[in-house]
């Protein structure tokens, strides 16, 4: 029998893969870059760019910068009310964090994450990220930094 968090894999896998705002956000990151995705404590991921499409496998990172847990329903709702649309995608996805159905654990020191190019991420999120982030206390580059230096903590 199949777990949830196997299902949620597969979902997860799909969203990833099919969606073109997903690959639309992932291309600002540096080659090479594995983002973990843990789901459900059970199923480990890795998310990266592999000849220029997004690409998830069912395997730890490799020295991953960021590593998201996600409850598997939480997946499914994702990939329910999420638009294909980077701002949409960006803000479902800092919704469930607030909410406390994801959490983001950063692996990587803060000027690795800019260097790396996940500034530029949050940026792609357009009016819709900056609107949500503001409203939460998060607003411009430097706060946006800070916010990267707190979660490091």
């Amino acid at each position: 029998m199949t777990s949830p968090a196997e299902t949620s894999f597969l979902t997860l896998k799909n969203f990833f893969e099919t969606r073109t705002a997903v690959a639309g956000a992932l291309k600002f990151l540096d080659p090479g870059v594995e983002i973990a995705v843990v789901i459900g404590d059970s199923v480990d991921c890795a998310l990266m760019i592999r000849d220029g499409k997004p690409l998830l496998e069912r395997r730890a990172a490799v020295n991953p910068d960021v590593v998201f847990s996600v409850r598997p329903e939480t997946v499914e709702l994702l990939n329910e009310k999420t638009k294909d649309d980077i701002g949409d995608i960006g803000v479902n996805i800092l919704k469930e964090m607030v909410a406390g159905h994801i959490s983001v654990r950063l692996e990587a020191n803060v000027l690795d994450l800019l260097r790396r190019g996940y500034l530029r991420v949050v940026q792609a999120g357009g009016p819709a990220m900056s609107e949500f982030l503001s409203q939460h206390g998060v607003g411009g580059v430097s706060s946006i930094v800070n916010t990267f230096k707190k979660m490091r903590q």
